[in-house]
């Protein structure tokens, strides 16, 4: 559970809604993230390049991609 209250998308300001949409078609759902970085809509469209960015990089190999997502998953109570 955040620290930060999420804002629901009614209660975002409206550049950050197109946000949410993204979340949805991406992820099936709305990201806690999200809604903390709502507060803040211009920090929000940095973590949103920031994502995609880290994705299209070549300098971790995918293997070891896999191997730090699964780590810091365990790090932060994802269940395996």
């Amino acid at each position: 559970m955040p620290r930060i209250r999420p804002l629901s998308e009614e209660e975002a300001p409206p550049e950050a809604r197109p946000a949410y949409g993204q979340d949805r078609a991406r992820y099936g759902r709305v990201l806690n993230s999200t809604g903390v970085y709502a507060y803040a809509p211009q920090w929000l469209a940095v973590r949103q390049q920031l994502g995609p960015a880290a994705e299209r990089s070549t300098q971790v190999p995918p293997a070891l991609r896999s191997m730090l997502n699964l780590y810091v998953a365990s790090l932060v109570g994802c269940p395996s």
